[in-house]
């Protein structure tokens, strides 16, 4: 419910849940609108580290250290993330609690 106040969707569909790699019954997907100017972006958790999973021509792109410092700035409680037109998901484990979810949402107002 709370969640639901601060902006993010929860659940997705089948299809969006075939797009993560790193998604299963243990973790939720929200989704928040996107007002950053990412686009078509894919982000995997390796290790520590968020790193780019696709498009890889991104790492040529003049912005990308910038890019990477703010995605860096994610909780380690997001494992992916994917930037789309409209929104962005992100898979995470909702456990942590709300307080957890209030860092995600600043973090992604950052970007």
């Amino acid at each position: 419910m709370q969640a639901a106040k601060e902006g993010f969707k929860i659940g997705s569909t089948n299809e969006l849940r075939k797009k993560f790699k790193n998604w299963n019954p243990e973790v939720a997907i929200y989704q928040i609108k996107n007002s950053s100017e990412l686009k078509n972006l894919h982000y995997l958790r390796k290790e520590n580290k968020l790193e780019l999973y696709k498009p890889i021509s991104f790492k040529y792109e003049k912005n990308f250290e910038m890019i990477e410092k703010k995605i860096s700035k994610l909780p380690s409680s997001v494992l992916e993330i994917i930037f789309y037109q409209s929104n962005i998901a992100i898979v995470w484990n909702e456990l942590i609690g709300i307080e957890e979810l209030l860092k995600i949402k600043e973090a992604l107002l950052e970007i």
